[in-house]
C-alpha cells in the first residue's frame, strides 16, 4: 500500500481474515513489514530507586529518592505518591517527606581502583566521580536472563533502549508458537496472495491478567477477531514469564507493552506502571492515537516534535490526523513529512536492532582544583580504562558479535570543555588484547606523548574515546565473545563483584603490556562534543529511534538517561571552580 493510500486498519467485523499467506511468512522472518509482527518494551519500574531500595532491603513501601550531590535523579514509586518530583532539591525532599531514604549514587574516588557507595560522599565533591557500575551490571544480568529465558532457536532480537529498558521482537517465536498450535497454516499451499482462514472459534486468548486496549464497544476482550489478536497474545503470555523470571531471580518488577510495532510498544508500556502489562490491538489504534500528544512519541519528544508542532499549531494528534501528507512532506522535508504522517497513525517500520552501530565510546573528567601533572591525571587514567573495559563487555550482550575498537585516543582540555583542546590517537594493534591494564597503557602514552609539548598544566578537564569499533566472530561460539579480547587464557577467573562494591567481572592475569608512544598521531578534530558524556555508547540515530530525555535541573538541557551522572559532576565542578575563583 502507498504512502499516499494508507488508512486505518479495515473494518474489524470483517468476515473473513484480513491477512495473507504473505503476512504470516514476514512474521516468520521477523519482518518490520509483518502486519502480524510482535514487539514488546520491558520497562524496569523506577529502575534506579527501586535497585537501591532492593538492595539496602527496604520494605516496598519505604519512600526512596536516588541523588547525586544536591540532585535527585530518582524516585520509587511511594515517594512519587507523596508529591516528590525528580526536579526538586534534597532539601525540598526532606521537607516533603521527612522518613525518606536519601541514597547518593556510589563513585569513583581519586586513587582508589573499584566504585564505592562511601559514607563521607558529600565530603569529596573534587575527588569523586559518580558510576553507573551497578545498574549497568543489573542491565547485563537482566539481558543474560532473558536470553535463557526465550529459545535460542529462533535467536531472539533485543535491543536495549537504556540500562533500564529493552525491545523484543518476539516475531519468530510467536510463528513458531502459532504453527504448532494452529499446525494447519504451516502446511497452507504456497500462495501469497492467498487469505488465512480465521481463527477457531474455541481459540481462547491469554490475556486475562493485562490491560488490553479495546475498541469503545467490544466488550469482551477475549472475543477473538483475527491472527493478530492471536499472535499479540502469544506474545503477552511470553513476556509476562519473562517479567515473573526477573521478579523472582532479580526481585526487580517491570511494566511492558506489546503491540506490533517499537512505538505502539512504547506507548503500551506507560500504561500500567507499575508492575502491569498492556496490550494496543490493531482494532484500537484509531481509538488511542487521537488522544496522544505528538510529543510523546518516540522520535518526536525533542526537535522533529518540537518542528510538527511550529509548523502546525498544535501538539495534539487528533488535530495532526486533519493534515494531509502533502502538506506534512511540504512543511517537514519529504522524509520526515512521510514519516510523520504514518507515525500519528501508528504505522511505524523500525527494526529491532540490537546497538551494532556503536561505534566509539567515550569518558571524561572535570578537575576541581585542577589536576596538577601526569602523575595526578594518570589516577583517572586508570579508572577510565577499567570504565571503557565495562562498556565493552557491555557491548557484547547486545549484539550477536563482539566488538572490538581499532582506535584509542587521549583529549587535553587544558581550560575544560569549552576551552581549546589537543588530542592524540592511535591504531590499537590487532595481536593486543583488550584489557583495563593495556587501555590504561595506551592512555597514559598518549597523555604522556602529548603533554611532553607545550603549555599543558594545571589542567582542568581530560577525556578519553575507543573508536572504529568492528564486528568480530559471531558470539553463538562461546570461545569468541567479547571476553576473548580481554584475556587469552581461558583459566583466568573473574573477581566477583558484591552488592555494594567492586567491579564486576574483570578478568584476572595480564599478558603483553602496549604503550601507545611509538603509534600515536596526532589527531585533527581535537574538540570533544561533549566532554561531560561519561563512557557511552554514541549511536546512529534516526527520526524514530530517538530515546527518553532528562532534563537538567540546573541548565534545562535534554541529556539522555546514561549520561545524567556525569552531566550534573560537570555542573558540581563547575560551582566549585567559580566560589573558588
Amino acid at each position: 500500500m502507498s504512502d499516499d493510500s494508507f488508512t486505518f486498519p479495515t473494518d474489524p467485523t470483517s468476515a473473513e481474515s484480513q491477512f495473507t499467506q504473505h503476512d504470516l511468512q514476514l512474521l516468520a522472518q521477523s519482518s518490520p513489514e509483518s502486519p502480524l509482527r510482535v514487539v514488546a518494551l520491558v520497562d524496569y519500574d523506577s529502575f534506579y530507586a527501586q535497585y537501591e531500595s532492593v538492595r539496602l532491603g527496604l520494605p516496598p513501601s519505604k519512600p526512596l529518592a536516588v541523588r547525586q550531590w544536591n540532585a535527585i535523579i530518582a524516585l520509587n514509586y511511594p515517594a512519587k505518591d507523596r508529591g516528590l518530583k525528580r526536579t526538586i532539591s534534597v532539601e525540598e525532599a526532606r521537607r516533603l517527606c521527612p522518613d525518606i531514604v536519601l541514597q547518593h549514587v556510589p563513585t569513583w574516588r581519586e586513587g582508589d581502583d573499584c566504585w564505592r557507595y562511601r559514607a563521607d560522599v558529600l565530603d569529596n565533591l573534587t575527588t569523586d566521580k559518580a558510576s553507573l557500575d551497578p545498574y549497568r551490571d543489573m542491565s547485563r544480568r537482566t539481558m543474560k536472563l532473558v536470553r535463557r529465558i526465550l529459545p535460542a532457536t529462533p535467536a531472539p532480537t533485543i535491543e536495549r533502549a537504556g540500562v533500564d529498558e529493552f525491545y523484543v521482537d518476539l516475531s519468530a517465536q510467536v510463528y513458531q508458537v502459532l504453527t504448532e498450535r494452529f499446525p494447519g497454516l504451516g502446511s497452507l499451499r504456497n500462495n501469497p496472495e492467498e487469505t488465512l482462514p480465521l481463527p477457531p472459534v474455541d481459540t481462547s486468548l491469554d490475556w486475562k491478567s493485562d490491560k488490553v486496549m479495546d475498541l469503545p464497544n467490544v466488550r469482551d476482550p477475549e472475543y477473538i477477531l483475527d491472527w493478530d489478536d492471536v499472535v499479540l497474545s502469544i506474545g503477552a503470555s511470553i513476556i509476562r514469564n519473562i517479567r515473573k523470571e526477573i521478579k523472582a531471580e532479580l526481585e526487580l518488577t517491570t511494566s511492558a507493552g506489546i503491540s506490533h510495532n517499537k512505538m505502539l510498544a512504547k506507548v503500551a508500556s506507560r500504561m500500567n506502571k507499575p508492575f502491569g502489562q498492556t496490550i494496543i490491538r490493531r482494532k484500537c489504534i484509531p481509538t488511542i492515537m487521537p488522544t496522544l500528544k505528538v510529543t510523546s512519541l518516540s522520535g518526536l519528544a525533542r526537535q522533529l516534535g518540537q518542528k510538527v508542532v511550529k509548523a502546525f499549531g498544535s501538539d495534539g494528534i487528533r488535530d495532526l490526523l486533519q493534515v494531509s501528507l502533502a502538506e506534512m512532506r511540504s512543511e517537514l522535508g519529504a522524509q520526515d513529512g512521510q514519516w510523520v504522517y504514518r507515525a500519528i497513525r501508528g504505522d511505524e517500520t523500525g527494526p529491532v536492532r540490537p546497538r551494532s552501530e556503536v561505534q566509539s565510546l567515550l569518558a571524561a573528567k572535570t578537575f576541581v582544583p585542577k589536576a596538577e601533572n601526569l602523575q595526578q591525571a594518570s589516577k583517572w587514567l586508570r579508572i577510565f580504562a577499567a570504565d571503557l573495559e565495562s562498556r565493552l563487555r557491555d557491548l557484547d550482550l547486545d549484539s550477536e558479535v563482539p566488538r572490538r575498537p581499532k582506535t584509542i585516543a587521549v583529549q587535553h582540555h587544558i581550560r575544560g570543555r569549552f576551552g581549546p583542546t589537543r588530542s592524540k590517537q592511535a591504531p590499537i594493534p590487532p595481536h593486543v588484547e583488550i584489557n583495563r591494564d593495556t587501555i590504561f597503557n595506551m592512555l597514559h602514552g598518549l597523555l604522556k606523548d602529548l603533554t611532553d609539548h607545550g603549555e599543558s598544566w594545571p589542567c582542568l578537564g581530560i577525556s578519553v574515546s575507543m573508536s572504529n569499533l568492528e564486528s568480530g566472530v559471531p558470539t553463538s561460539d562461546p570461545g569468541h565473545r567479547i571476553t576473548s579480547f580481554f584475556t587469552s587464557d581461558s583459566s583466568a577467573s573473574p573477581r566477583k563483584r558484591s552488592r555494594e562494591g567492586d567491579v564486576a567481572n574483570m578478568h584476572a592475569g595480564r599478558k603483553r603490556m602496549y604503550t601507545a608512544n611509538d603509534a600515536a598521531e596526532d589527531s585533527t578534530s581535537g574538540r570533544l562534543a561533549a566532554a561531560s558524556i561519561s563512557a557511552r555508547a554514541v549511536q546512529g540515530s534516526s527520526t524514530d529511534e530517538q530515546g527518553q530525555q532528562y532534563l537538567c535541573p540546573k541548565c534545562d538541557e535534554a541529556v539522555q538517561p546514561e549520561d545524567v551522572l556525569e552531566h550534573l559532576d560537570w555542573h558540581v565542578a563547575m560551582e566549585i571552580q567559580n566560589q573558588e575563583s
